[in-house]
């Protein structure tokens, strides 16, 4: 079966008639979603109904991912991958292309790969280190860990090893040792240690030994019998979430392809590889140990590419929370995606960087962000949350949002339906659907700026994965999102993303297999279709010979090197470490002093000030990163676009200038639509409020056509809307309460009634006014909770989703009465709320079923009514 292809439609870069249009949406740039299939209990009319709302609310995509089921609907259903659920799968595929969507399919149920047919040698394996001392004459008895010895060796103060496997049985070790003192070392595997999490129907099994490229090639040999049945499209995309392998440390291919990869045997450096020994060479061996695991995760991860490529479908891979080198493992994948956790801050930046960055050096388009999980309680996140969480991943490299999420959800399942316990609830039964449209359309407004043209990034900075490798410490490092903090944010390398981030500077991140594809033009790097004027090494204690050659070989090419401190003076690993170190150091002698040290056609900076650095060979921040806004800037053939987010909290009204080279702008506001050309000399006028964000898109050479953006220009002092405010409740639950009148705007939770405290749906407020005056003005709605639908005298004239609530009003007014009409939407939470204090059973799913942001039971019968409706105050502001 030929897959369904559906082509993206990029921002041209070529001249047009009217520069100031926006341009046509593709399925691509639109926001996608997860989709859990709960129990995979769908049907054809359902699955139908809800992608269509989907497709009108402006989502273009659906990943799906089977996980457990919900009570009481057991008889629904399909067991994963049968024939039933693979026919549920393929109209879902014929739909969305009917409906001009995609679709993304989970390689799996739950996470991370697994499934009831992976047989025991396939499963993921525990490494158990065994340790004890021994004396010539006493016996010893000892009980084993449960799995195979894999190897097993009693130690002598001098000569060599001696082999006990012989001597184990039954679990035991049993040995009478000769003379002298002997210390024992072995090593129990245990395959088998994790079943698959929140498995689907027919899901459940052990979970794949992520080391073993065999292991997944049998994995992948029932997809391959479902997906050839008749009439049955590929995905887009195959998907793997995150590393999530938990006690996975042994393959049993480890001793052959570390002999391969190290050039010595593991086994002869077992005392050191269990913590004994001197700690430069406990460091060393360990290291390679990772080093070794990291390429196994690689070509497991290969193996998976190239299956799905020769079916006709993409990748997306969460390569975050593997031991390995994260960029080699995003790199992997044609859809590099990163993700967001609980909250967001400018600290985490450099961690999105590693799946933008992959992306960048390897020439790929799209860099995707698993986005919203846990950003706050569930039913509790605000539309502002929203925005700033999604402009947060942007600032990041992203270009390609999936919500977190979406559950499935039939018709006849009552209110608030299926729930997957740990997601920022995007669907029909939250309150953040009514109005998601305006957000959908903000997103796709800016994804097509953001999957235009190539990814502009002025330096690249090398990341030495080797010294994280080389901390000493037993185990594996699982490298995550969630412990940043540990080990990445205290290394030299983040401090130098941080640095450059802080001050405008735009890079990408490099690993040493990376670097291999570099070429030199014009002194620049090409890497992946774009160039870098110069490549940063930050404080680097360990490197590969190869590398250490590659860049002087880099640098006598015309590249600037910069060193941020000494250049390495150690190579990696253990094997012929004198050798290599002596290699190393013998490069990087050819460069000695500090300063800047001209090498063939390039330079060289040692022990360098970093941006000092940059700024004397022609690479400066963009200003306006000193004036507290944050950017992204791609490159065109004819100028550049800047995706530009005010993350200073305060409002911006200034003069921006650019560090590339401009004639002309256009200006456009992805939240409202508007656009216009700009005028532009020495810098760009702009006014942002706080967390406002716009699209400049330059020309370098020419006149952007079209109409000028049409500034405010405020003709007078803004005016309350004061009188009386009829409101009235259109829709929600758990009841309509009843119509009221006001003229102190105010939460409509404050009302005595019950029924507006617990009260979730959309109510809408009128006020009729007099105006005299300009038919053009500024409406500010103030505060509202959580989100807004505008008619003035019965024309819509704008939404609102999140702070500034301020629509332009065009000519809608009149001299005379007017009538303004605001529906307002609340968050779920305070009938949820309700729903616990009547004791409502609601919660009913499988296995973990609904828990809250702390893993504990969900309970909401304790919330305080969250604040809701218009609460002003509502002003309007006359404009010339």
């Amino acid at each position: 079966m030929k897959p369904i292809l559906l082509t993206l439609l990029c921002l041209s870069p070529l001249a047009r008639a009217n520069d100031t249009l926006w341009p046509e949406p593709t399925f691509e740039s639109k926001p996608w979603t997860r989709w859990w299939w709960l129990g995979s209990g769908v049907d054809q009319k359902n699955l139908t109904i809800q992608l269509q709302q989907f497709r009108d609310a402006g989502i273009g995509g659906v990943e799906i991912c089977p996980i457990y089921g919900a009570k009481g609907y057991e008889d629904r259903d399909l067991t994963f991958l049968s024939t039933e659920w693979t026919a549920a799968y393929a109209h879902t595929a014929h739909e969305t292309a009917r409906l001009g969507m995609g679709v993304d399919l989970t390689t799996g149920t739950g996470w991370p790969f697994g499934a009831p047919w992976v047989a025991e040698a396939d499963a993921s394996a525990s490494l158990e280190n065994v340790k004890a001392k021994a004396t010539g004459g006493s016996p010893i008895s000892l009980k084993l860990p449960k799995g195979e010895v894999k190897i097993f060796s009693a130690w002598p103060e001098t000569g060599e090893p001696v082999d006990l496997r012989g001597q184990v049985k039954d679990g035991r070790l049993e040995w009478t040792p000769p003379a002298g003192t002997w210390r024992l070392h072995g090593i129990i595997a245990k395959h088998g240690i994790q079943k698959v999490k929140r498995a689907a129907p027919g899901g459940a099994g052990w979970v794949l030994d992520p080391f073993s490229p065999q292991s997944i090639g049998n994995y992948l040999k029932p997809f391959d019998e479902a997906l050839d049945r008749d009439n049955v499209p590929e995905p887009r995309a195959h998907f793997h979430d995150s590393f999530e392998y938990y006690g996975a440390a042994w393959t049993d291919d480890l001793f052959t392809r570390f002999r391969g990869h190290c050039g010595y045997d593991l086994a002869d450096q077992l005392p050191a590889f269990q913590g004994e020994g001197d700690s430069e060479t406990v460091a060393r061996v360990r290291a390679d140990y990772r080093a070794t695991l990291s390429e196994l995760h690689r070509e497991y991860l290969a193996k998976w590419h190239d299956w799905a490529k020769a079916r006709g479908s993409l990748t997306r891979n969460q390569a975050h929370g593997s031991p390995g080198n994260l960029l080699d493992h995003y790199a992997v994948a044609d859809i590099p995606e990163t993700e967001i956790f609980r909250h967001v801050g400018e600290e985490q930046i450099p961690m999105l960087q590693f799946a933008s960055s992959a992306a960048h050096v390897t020439g790929r388009k799209l860099v995707s962000a698993e986005t919203f999980t846990w950003l706050g309680e569930h039913f509790q996140v605000t539309p502002a949350q929203l925005k700033e969480a999604a402009d947060f991943v942007w600032l990041g490299g992203v270009n390609h949002i999936l919500f977190h999420g979406i559950p499935f959800t039939p018709e006849d399942a009552p209110w608030p339906g299926w729930l997957f316990y740990a997601s920022t609830h995007m669907g029909p039964n939250g309150g953040l659907w009514k109005d998601l449209p305006t957000f959908n359309g903000y997103i796709a407004r800016c994804q097509t700026a953001l999957q235009s043209g190539k990814p502009d990034s002025d330096v690249l900075l090398y990341f030495p994965v080797q010294d994280l490798w080389h901390d000493g410490a037993d185990g594996l490092p699982l490298f995550t999102v969630h412990n940043q903090d540990k080990w990445l944010h205290p290394t030299g390398f983040y401090r130098s993303a941080m640095e450059m981030w802080n001050h405008g500077i735009a890079c990408d991140f490099v690993s040493d297999r990376l670097l291999e594809e570099a070429r030199v033009k014009d002194q620049k790097i090409e890497l992946g279709g774009n160039t870098y004027k110069a490549l940063v090494v930050p404080d680097t204690k360990f490197m590969a010979p190869a590398t250490a050659k590659r860049l002087l070989d880099l640098t006598a090419k015309g590249v600037v090197v910069i060193f941020t401190s000494p250049p390495p003076s150690e190579a990696p690993g253990y094997g012929n470490r004198e050798e290599n170190r002596k290699a190393v150091t013998d490069t990087f002698a050819k460069i000695s002093g500090d300063g800047v040290l001209p090498y063939q056609s390039g330079l060289v900076f040692r022990n360098a000030d970093l941006r000092k650095s940059l700024a004397s060979v022609g690479v400066g921040g963009e200003p306006m990163r000193e004036q507290g806004l944050r950017f992204v800037r791609r490159k065109h053939d004819d100028g550049w676009t800047y995706f530009i987010v005010n993350s200073s909290g305060k409002d911006f009204d200034g003069t921006v200038s650019l560090a590339t080279t401009a004639k002309s702008a256009v200006l456009f506001k992805p939240m409202s639509g508007e656009s216009g050309v700009i005028p532009f000399d020495k810098g760009l006028p702009l006014k942002l409020a706080a967390g406002e964000s716009v699209i400049l898109r330059t020309y370098r050479e020419r006149e952007a056509t079209g109409p000028r953006f049409q500034s405010l220009q405020i003709a007078g002092e803004p005016v309350k809307l004061g009188g009386t405010w009829k409101v009235r409740f259109l829709d929600g639950g758990p009841s309509l309460p009843a119509s009221y009148e006001t003229e102190t705007l105010a939460s409509w939770t404050g009302q005595e009634d019950p029924a507006y405290k617990n009260f979730s749906g959309t109510a809408i407020y009128q006020n009729e006014f007099d105006w005299k005056g300009s038919p053009e003005a500024l409406l500010d709605l103030g505060e509202i909770a959580a989100t807004a639908k505008v008619r003035l005298n019965g024309k819509e004239v704008g939404r609102c989703w999140s702070p500034p609530h301020k629509i332009r009003i065009k000519g809608e007014l009149k001299d005379g009465p007017n009538t303004l009409e605001v529906e307002v939407t609340n968050l779920a939470a305070n009938r949820i709320a309700d729903l616990d204090r009547r004791k409502v059973p609601w919660k009913s799913f499988h296995e973990i079923n609904f828990v809250n942001i702390d893993y504990k039971p969900f309970d909401a019968s304790a919330w305080s009514p969250l604040p809701s409706g218009l609460i002003g105050p509502v002003t309007m502001t006359p404009l010339k």
